[in-house]
């Protein structure tokens, strides 16, 4: 009985010495040597979805905030005004169910679209500052935003 006692134990303290090992905080995950307080792109692809899902549903806390996300790149063109809309997908683990963020590029003034953009489904990092969007109805985006295409 007291053998079958102290090895309870020891799974206990085991687990309790376990459970912080290795865990992180998807608001640690920022470089702020480059100044990105939260970076998306060192996360699964499930743990990206369900932060993203986080600041499209709950996105006080992370406005001002310096972000990093790697998806896949979407534009449409409003069909009334002509002006063009950019996103970056976050496609789940099965894939059946995506969603994103709409981003605002920085120099959007020298680019040409569709000419300076990558193709629709291209993979891309965006770099912004998430912010408050009342003009459309995901109500944030990255604003300021740098988009790269990553090297393959």
């Amino acid at each position: 009985m007291k053998r079958r006692r102290r090895f309870h134990l020891f799974l206990a303290a085991l687990l309790l010495l376990s459970a912080g090992c290795g865990a992180r905080n998807a608001a640690e995950l920022g470089d702020p040597a480059e100044g990105v307080d939260l970076d998306l792109t060192r996360l699964s692809g499930t743990m990206v979805y369900a932060e993203v899902y986080n600041m499209r549903y709950e996105p006080e806390p992370y406005y001002g905030k310096v972000v990093r996300i790697e998806g896949l790149f979407s534009a449409y063109e409003n069909p009334f005004t002509g002006e063009p809309y950019f996103n970056c997908i976050i496609p789940d683990a099965t894939a059946c169910c995506s969603q994103g963020l709409q981003f605002f590029p920085a120099d959007a003034d020298a680019l040409i679209y569709p000419d300076d953009y990558p193709k629709n489904g291209d993979t891309v990092v965006v770099t912004g500052t998430f912010t408050r969007n009342d003009e459309n109805l995901y109500m944030c985006a990255i604003t300021d935003a740098v988009m790269t295409v990553p090297e393959t």
